[in-house]
C-alpha cells in the first residue's frame, strides 16, 4: 500500500501544507499494528510522545518519544506500537526538494535514525509553528523545515561503526528505565564496567549528544507526552518526569521547543 501526501494510518488530528512541505499530526492507539506499506513522498518522522517498533529492510528499530527519522520515497516499512500508543508529527517532502537535496550531495535514498540534540530541538521548533494558527508561523515553520532537511547525512561521510557494544547498549537500557532518577555519568559508567571517559566519548560519538542532554530529552519527552494526554498539574508533572521542579520544567522545556509547557498543552 502507498500513501498519498498528508495521510497516515492512524487518527489524524490535523495537517498543513506549506512551500512544498506536508506536515501532519496523528496519533496510534495502544497496541496498534501497522502492515507493509510506504509513502509517495520522503518525510521525516518526529515521536511527541508514545513508542513504537518499525521494521524496515528486516531491521527493527525502537522508536521513543523525541526520536526523528527519515523515510525515503517508497521505502516499505510496518509498525507496532506500544501500551501507550503513539503521537506523531511529519513533515513529507516534496519532489522538488528531494532532487535538490540530491544536488547537494545529501543521502535521500536511505532510511536514517537522526539522534543530534539539534534535530529534536528543530524537530519541536517545527511542531511549535505547525501548532500556532498566526500567519507568522509559516514563515518559521518554513525555515525549520529547510533546515532540517539539511541535517541530512552527506554521500561522502563515514558511517559509525554498525555494531553498538552490549555496554553501551545497556547504558541507553539505564537511561530509558531510570531518566526520572538524578543522573550520574560514574554510576552508569561502573554499572556497565567501563571509565566514565571513555562512555562520554563513545555515547557523544554515536548519538550526537552528551548522556545528560539524553537525559534531558527523555524527561521532556515525558513531560511533553503528559502535557497532551492528562490534566494533571505542571508541579505534578514536573515531579513525574524527574525534574526538581516545576520551574526547572519551564526553563529546559523551554530552551528545548520554545514554548512554555503551558503554550504546549493549549497548542493540543
Amino acid at each position: 500500500m502507498k500513501l498519498a501526501p498528508g495521510f497516515f494510518l492512524g487518527i489524524g488530528v490535523k495537517t498543513r501544507a506549506i512551500s512544498g512541505f506536508t506536515l501532519t499530526e496523528y496519533r496510534y492507539r495502544a497496541g496498534t499494528r501497522l502492515g507493509r506499506h510506504s509513502h509517495e513522498q520522503a518525510y521525516f518522522s518526529f515521536v511527541l510522545g508514545g513508542s513504537y517498533v518499525e521494521r524496515c529492510l528486516s531491521k527493527p528499530i525502537e522508536c521513543r518519544g523525541g526520536t526523528t527519522l527519515y523515510h525515503p520515497a517508497g521505502e516499505d516499512h510496518s509498525d507496532i506500537f506500544g501500551n501507550c500508543g503513539g503521537h506523531l508529527f511529519s513533515l513529507e517532502i516534496a519532489p522538488e526538494w528531494t532532487k535538490r537535496l540530491r544536488g547537494y550531495e545529501l543521502k535521500t535514498e536511505e532510511p536514517v535514525t537522526l539522534t543530534a540534540s539539534r534535530v529534536s530541538a528543530l524537530s519541536w521548533r517545527a511542531y511549535r509553528a505547525f501548532s500556532d494558527l498566526h500567519p507568522r508561523s509559516d514563515l518559521i515553520l518554513e525555515a525549520a523545515a529547510i533546515e532540517l532537511l539539511y541535517q541530512l547525512p552527506w554521500k561522502g561521510s563515514h558511517p559509525l561503526e554498525a555494531q553498538v557494544p552490549p555496554w553501551l547498549r545497556q547504558a541507553v537500557e539505564i537511561l530509558h528505565a531510570e531518566f526520572r532518577s538524578p543522573f550520574s555519568l560514574a554510576t552508569v559508567a561502573r554499572r556497565v564496567g567501563t571509565h566514565p571517559v571513555h562512555l562520554a566519548r563513545t555515547f557523544r560519538r554515536r548519538y550526537g549528544m552528551t548522556m545528560g542532554e539524553y537525559v534531558r530529552r527523555l524527561r521532556i519527552s515525558c513531560a511533553a507526552e503528559a502535557l497532551c494526554d492528562s490534566e494533571n498539574s505542571l508541579s505534578a508533572i514536573a515531579a513525574q518526569a524527574g525534574f526538581a521542579d516545576q520551574s526547572h520544567l519551564g526553563r529546559i522545556f523551554k530552551a528545548i521547543t520554545g514554548m512554555t509547557p503551558l503554550q504546549f498543552r493549549n497548542a493540543r
